[in-house]
């Protein structure tokens, strides 16, 4: 399970995520968002893309990552920001205030490998930790300049979408 505290278009969210079985393509997703409990079927169609089907409803998203270390995602065609945080991970830690972003693993996957580790400068849009999902593999991004000071995975490790994978300050 994955826990994360959303802000999304500025209005703060918590979620708890839990895959909950997978056919190959699609996968089956438990959400508890503030409390609601909701089902849905996970797909990414192509990369950067995901289809989503809740009570029957489909909700088509594809998503970039934004400057602010955030994502840009656009659900049936209305864009919207989201910024993610690992509650878990961050207690004991500084607030974002304190400059720390948090690199979320975009979808669930596989880690394949680490390109940095704790105690190396990162550059804007370099590469830290690439993560496998459908055979695809991303490469999630520093979106500013700073050092890695902690990694929380390794490679082999399966993670969600939304799993702090590296901290950087």
């Amino acid at each position: 399970m994955t826990r994360l505290e959303l802000e999304v278009d500025n209005r703060h969210i918590e979620v708890e995520a839990t895959f909950d079985s997978s056919d190959g393509h699609n996968k089956r997703m438990v959400l508890i968002i503030d409390g609601r409990r909701i089902e849905a079927e996970v797909s990414e169609p192509e990369p950067g893309s995901i289809l989503l089907i809740i009570d029957h409803r489909v909700f088509r998203c594809t998503r970039e990552p934004d400057h602010t270390g955030g994502l840009r995602l656009t659900v049936n065609g209305r864009p919207m920001s989201v910024r993610a945080r690992d509650r878990k991970h961050l207690r004991g830690h500084e607030s974002h205030e304190s400059g720390l972003m948090l690199l979320t693993s975009p979808m669930p996957g596989k880690v394949v490998s680490l390109l940095l580790g704790p105690g190396n400068l990162v550059e804007a849009r370099q590469g830290v930790v690439i993560v496998e999902a459908m055979k695809m593999q991303n490469e999630v991004q520093a979106p500013r300049a700073g050092r890695i000071i902690e990694v929380r995975v390794s490679p082999g490790q399966t993670v969600n979408a939304g799993e702090v994978l590296a901290v950087v300050e």
